[in-house]
């Protein structure tokens, strides 16, 4: 079998099944602990879990298959391992764009059209398509429409976990009858990676699509939707609107005297014209010469001053300079003033004002975030899951707190929403969600959780749920595994199924044993 050491990790990656199986077969004898990594687009691992001997560290680079395909009636089968699109970082160095699930499914030309007629696609992705099938149903990550889920999608996933004797290799199938106990809805979406190893899932596909849309940038008293208020017959409430559009998201840029939002919405369109259509694609920020790098390193050097360097130019500056309290506040104005000027020279780089339109194939056009480099602008984020009923409380208690500079930060956060689900630990269970993404600068000197905190507190009063795969409250804080575990009407049914398919903790990671405090009783039964 063969391993790659990813930074300090020594990760294996299993080429069969059997492979996979014999992984267990020595966590369990082992007694350690077995740790899946997907694209590792939710956060960096902890070094906790990183250095921790205990665990036995698998990707499923090799299990990337789709192991069968009914053309005509998009029924597929496709290994964990397969990245949805092309994932340009790959540590393995494996992926590329033919053999990811949505190219397969729905082939394109080098010039990003068909030159077949259209084939089948989910019907919605979250902003990037980087992620592993097994990586982005572990996490319950999901796009921006309440019309349309990636999860409605599933027919069933095989998982591999181990009884009193053995593996068990067992194929779980979404209940005909939707028996809202089935323990499908445990396994198939959002089961954290604690219930064992999913290796396949089976989808139920819809004939590809394009789409069509808009991006409108400008200040938040200009905009469209009525963020703050209830709506009027011309300018919907934003529930109203979240609710309505098919695909949408919203950059909001709060800060005192920016205060500008960038509004990308779209909706399908019919793609029997495929020998004829041209795709127009979305561009994030301005391209040159064909690339969005040039605009995303300028921003990047930017941002990269904000969060890094700014704070260490203002410290020099005042200890060389700054020899009486009046001149040390002059120092520290001169350099936010400098801040300032350069926040709103990079909005004019992503939120220059003004109408986009675009015109895409679906699964190309949908991650609207899959052009921007994850190195270069390297953030990381905390995703809060909020009623949407709740939408305009939410709004305004966030217009409140953004009115300190400290809070709003140089940065800006994300608003979407989500289908409601029946999966049990999605967050959008049994209702559709408005989603606040807190956005974090990777590069800043300041710790990201620092940040957060804030939100997490904010928020809380609102009883969200967290998105799992971006950063959690600390278990043992006022907003950590007790608060989580309320949110879930299921989570204790959760619980239960997860110590009868893993009694021996092969599964149970320090990860998620630490965030929801999760124990195993001394149970024996099994599925």
């Amino acid at each position: 079998m063969q391993t790659l050491t990813v930074g300090s990790t020594l990760y294996y990656l299993p080429e069969t099944i059997d492979d996979a199986k014999s992984l267990i077969r020595q966590a369990k004898h082992d007694n350690k602990t077995i740790v899946m990594r997907g694209a590792g687009h939710s956060f960096p691992m902890t070094p906790e879990i990183e250095a921790n001997n205990e665990c036995i560290h698998v990707m499923l680079t090799y299990l990337n298959k789709i192991t069968s395909m009914d053309w005509d009636t998009g029924l597929v089968t496709v290994q964990a391992g397969c990245h949805l699109g092309l994932d340009p970082y790959d540590p393995a160095a494996v992926s590329t764009l033919d053999n990811s699930f949505l190219f397969q499914t729905d082939p394109i030309t080098e010039k990003g059209n068909r030159d077949t007629p259209p084939g089948w696609s989910v019907s919605d992705l979250g902003g990037i398509i980087h992620q592993t099938i097994g990586g982005f149903s572990a996490t319950s990550s999901s796009g921006g429409s309440v019309k349309y889920a990636f999860e409605d999608a599933i027919v069933s996933v095989r998982i591999l976990y181990h009884d009193d004797n053995d593996v068990v290799d067992k194929v779980f199938t979404k209940p005909a009858n939707g028996d809202p106990d089935d323990p499908f809805w445990g396994l198939g979406y959002a089961h954290l990676g604690v219930m064992g190893m999913m290796v396949e899932m089976t989808l139920q596909l819809e004939r590809a699509f394009n789409i069509a849309g808009t991006e409108t940038t400008g200040y938040v008293t200009d905009c469209e939707v009525d963020l703050f208020g209830p709506g009027s017959a011309s300018k919907p409430s934003l529930q109203q609107f979240l609710t309505q559009t098919e695909y949408t998201r919203l950059l909001w840029w709060p800060q005192p005297g920016v205060d500008k939002i960038v509004l990308w919405q779209a909706k399908r369109t019919d793609a029997s014209d495929w020998k004829t259509f041209v795709p127009k694609p979305y561009q994030e920020v301005p391209w040159v010469d064909g690339s969005p790098t040039p605009a995303t390193a300028v921003s990047d050097a930017i941002f990269s001053f904000l969060g890094k360097v700014s704070g260490g130019v203002d410290h020099f500056m005042q200890r060389w300079f700054g020899k009486t309290n009046a001149e040390k506040n002059e120092i520290h104005e001169m350099i936010a003033k400098a801040d300032d000027w350069l926040l709103k020279l990079l909005l004019k780089v992503f939120a220059k004002p003004g109408v986009q339109s675009f015109q895409d194939i679906g699964w190309k056009g949908i991650p609207m975030d899959n052009q921007m480099s994850d190195k270069l602008m390297e953030t990381w984020f905390t995703e809060l899951w909020i009623p949407i009923e709740k939408t305009q409380e939410v709004m305004n208690s966030m217009k409140q707190f953004y009115e300190d500079p400290v809070n709003a930060g140089t940065f800006c956060c994300e608003i979407y929403a989500a289908k409601n689900s029946r999966f049990w630990l999605n967050p959008a269970y049994g209702t559709n969600v408005i989603r606040l993404d807190v956005f974090w600068f990777a590069k800043n000197d300041e710790k990201p959780v620092d940040y957060f905190k804030r939100f997490w507190k904010q928020l809380a009063p609102f009883q969200y749920r967290c998105h799992w795969g971006k950063y959690l409250p600390a278990a043992d804080s006022e907003q950590g595994a007790d608060y989580l575990q309320a949110r879930y009407p299921k989570f204790e049914q959760f619980n239960e199924l997860r110590k009868k398919m893993d009694p021996y903790d092969v599964f149970l990671n320090p990860y998620w044993k630490e965030h929801l405090q999760l124990e195993t009783l001394e149970l024996n039964a099994v599925l």
